[in-house]
């Protein structure tokens, strides 16, 4: 019978094997490549022409595995005249003729994916036929129905398993030439927050919005909801749209030379900011919309102010690093996130050290000071400037840190605080970070006084909160008069002073009680004209890294900046859909671990349960 000639399947596999060597490895030498090209074709079709031969002759279940044979064989046929059609010989051969190169490429590569995924799909049934029959006793003339059953069935699985390979090839072809991509992603315009509101309820008069865009634009559409909606807020927004090629006299009186620019006009004053005109482009910058339009507007209400930073004693944004002589001259933004929240607030940050004016007088324009994580104490000098600085009405940001050499003496008669220079912990409501114990010096906390410097904080709500690494805590000091002392944040009641270091509650030493983290202070006659300052027992808060991932630690900073700067009419939220990277507790990583360890199984089980339930009340009816 044709089934004991074995090494037919592998004579086809040669032929296949010596027209690859022929047209890849000898293309160049034409006698060897015609030799191998010419060999292998006539050894396949004369493998496949005896197949059919032995199958017409066969009987009964031979005849049905011959013919798995056969048409196997005929599949690699075929696969060699597609991949001939797919040389340059063949495209002659057809007489066919091309507009340019590229489509004569298209073509001979749908021949040449074609052939490759038909020859497999042809040998791998019938290397899985082969198989079943070598394992099931060869051609012995007392094999049964079952055992040549078993070959065909081989074959059926192994030329499903080769279509799905030739689908996953077509698939990763057409996907890397038709290279797509779609955002997926959460994408809404933010909305125009109470911030904006209150901004645009206090100019005075009508806020005129000019959009510069295409008359269709989906970016144009998304940009008037929003001022539609500020408009329905304050009922003191005007909105006018333009295409700059209908209105070229207005374009030219404005500037516009392309599309996609919004402008904000308040009497003869006009700003401006430019948006792409592709949605997908602009959907980043829609996110952020509320926090643009307040930065714009604010120009508009107010002219340009500064904060003065501190530098050359160990601070957060001494980016130099340097002891103070003429750091106040560096251009480096060593805090990036806290400079984009004060841009964001029309504020510029300028740098203030010993040469510049920190040892002599602090510059009049300076809306707030801001002391962010001094290592080292000030000089006496520097000290006499911040104090002269506070009574003539200043107003100072000051943010300490557990195990800093500097102290608040000089400044503690001003400011009526204490700062206890011991970190705190907490083993339940702290940050993940490396997943050991020092992660419980990342405290969190959502207590949050009435008072203006943390207004948005404390509408976010019981479930909003602020990180805090390596904290101290605030007492006030007792001795002190004068200052009027509101602390502004609280430290959750499993908060503990470390006293040892060691990251764990250590009773009796070690105690859980209420702990204050901020202050807000007053000093001056009626605290209206005189000095204010507030006070934070941990400078991280204003780390980038904190900043960059918590919005309410950003929002900390802008009530906090609007109220050092008595703009507490501008107090409010600005509303920002940007996707923040998401931040869990220890103790909301617990109950994540047991949901998923726990809850995912017994959902199974009780789905097995109700199905065994209904499956016996079935057969019992």
């Amino acid at each position: 019978m044709g089934m004991k000639r074995d090494w037919l399947t592998w004579a086809v596999v040669g032929g296949l094997i010596s027209v690859f060597i022929g047209e890849r490895v000898l293309f160049s030498v034409f006698a060897a490549r015609l030799l191998f090209t010419g060999m292998g074709t006539l050894i396949v079709f004369a493998g496949a022409a005896w197949r059919f031969s032995e199958w017409h002759r066969a009987e009964g279940d031979d005849r049905r595995v011959e013919l798995v044979f056969a048409l196997a064989y005929l599949g690699c046929g075929l696969a060699l005249i597609g991949f001939g059609f797919s040389s340059e010989d063949g495209v002659r051969l057809l007489g066919l003729e091309f507009e340019s190169v590229v489509s004569e490429e298209r073509f001979r590569r749908i021949f040449l994916v074609g052939s490759a995924i038909l020859a497999l799909v042809a040998l791998l049934p019938a290397f899985a036929a082969q198989w079943a029959i070598q394992w099931s006793g060869g051609g012995s003339e007392g094999r049964s129905r079952v055992e040549l059953l078993r070959a065909t069935e081989m074959a059926t699985s192994a030329l499903s398993v080769a279509l799905a390979a030739g689908l996953l090839s077509l698939g990763g072809y057409v996907t890397h030439h038709r290279d797509q991509t779609f955002d997926a992603s959460y994408f809404k315009t933010s909305t125009p927050g109470t911030a904006v509101q209150e901004i645009v309820s206090g100019l005075g008069e009508p806020l005129r919005v000019l959009l510069f865009f295409p008359e269709v634009d989906l970016v144009k559409d998304e940009v008037f909801g929003y001022f539609g909606q500020l408009a329905n807020e304050t009922d003191n927004v005007l909105i006018e749209e333009y295409d700059r090629l209908a209105y070229p006299l207005l374009a030219q009186q404005y500037d516009i030379s392309d599309d996609g620019w919004v402008l904000m006009i308040r009497g003869d004053q006009v700003v401006r900011f430019g948006l792409p005109i592709e949605l997908n482009a602009a959907r980043a910058r829609l996110r952020l919309l509320d926090g643009q339009v307040q930065s714009q507007l604010l120009r508009l209400a107010r002219n340009r102010r500064y904060v003065y930073m501190t530098v050359g004693h160990g601070e957060l944004n001494d980016a130099l690093g340097t002891s103070g002589a003429g750091a106040g001259d560096a251009d480096e933004r060593a805090l990036p996130e806290l400079e984009g929240v004060l841009e964001l607030m029309s504020y510029g940050a300028r740098q203030l050290g010993l040469r510049t004016g920190l040892g002599d007088r602090i510059p009049d324009d300076a809306v707030a000071l801001f002391v962010l994580g001094p290592q080292r104490p000030f000089l006496p000098q520097e000290l006499r400037a911040v104090q002269e600085y506070l009574d003539r009405g200043g107003s100072l940001l000051l943010a300490l840190e557990p195990g800093s050499a500097f102290t608040l003496d000089g400044l503690r008669e001003r400011l009526g605080v204490d700062f206890i220079s011991v970190g705190l912990a907490d083993e339940q409501a702290h940050m993940r970070q490396r997943g050991g114990v020092s992660d419980r010096r990342l405290i969190v906390t959502n207590l949050f006084s009435s008072h203006a410097s943390v207004t948005t904080a404390g509408r976010r709500g019981v479930g909003a909160g602020i990180a805090l690494a390596g904290a101290g805590h605030l007492v006030p000091a007792e001795d002190v008069d004068g200052p009027r002392v509101q602390f502004t944040i609280g430290a959750l009641s499993s908060t503990f002073a470390d006293l040892n270091g060691n990251f764990r509650f250590d009773p009796p030493a070690e105690t859980k009680e209420p702990k204050d983290l901020a202050a807000a202070i007053e000093g001056g006659t009626g605290g209206v004209d005189g000095m204010r300052a507030l006070v934070f027992a941990d400078a991280d808060l204003f780390s980038d890294g904190v900043l960059a991932s918590v919005e309410a630690n950003r929002a900390i900073v802008a009530d906090g900046l609007r109220w050092l700067g008595r703009e507490e009419a501008f107090s409010g939220e600005v509303v920002s859909e940007a996707d923040l990277p998401i931040a869990h507790t220890r103790a909301e990583d617990v109950v994540w671990f047991y949901l998923i360890i726990l809850g995912a199984p017994a959902l199974v089980a009780l789905g097995r349960w109700v199905a065994v339930v209904v499956g016996r009340r079935r057969r019992a009816a």
